[in-house]
């Protein structure tokens, strides 16, 4: 995709936005997305987190189910463990742990 493209998208909230990583930073980020209009489709490798998130319902203290269901119903959020679904994004997140070396240092491997 040319930048201009993309500067269009996510001018006009028509950019699709893909969260890889639905925890304590994923979720949120997504939630905020939605809530801002854009339309936001969350990857996780955990299948009850992803229905949770589907049917409503987080399981992040700082993220209320009422604003996850406001982004359901407005159609700005679902939630997969189809990472296939990638393809459909134009802005894609990475919120995955990185673990780290004794010396703590990232592990990037």
């Amino acid at each position: 995709m040319i930048r201009n493209e993309l500067q269009k998208l996510i001018s006009d909230k028509s950019a699709r936005i893909g969260v890889v990583g639905l925890g304590y930073v994923g979720l949120p980020l997504i939630v905020e997305f939605g809530l801002k209009g854009f339309h936001g489709i969350g990857f996780e490798v955990d299948e009850k987190k992803a229905a949770d998130i589907n049917a409503g319902r987080s399981y992040i203290v700082d993220v209320p189910d009422e604003n996850v269901q406001k982004c359901i119903a407005e159609g700005n959020l679902s939630a997969t463990t189809d990472f296939g679904k990638i393809a459909e994004c134009d802005v894609i997140i990475i919120c995955v742990p990185t673990p780290l070396r004794k010396t703590k240092d990232p592990d990037m491997s």
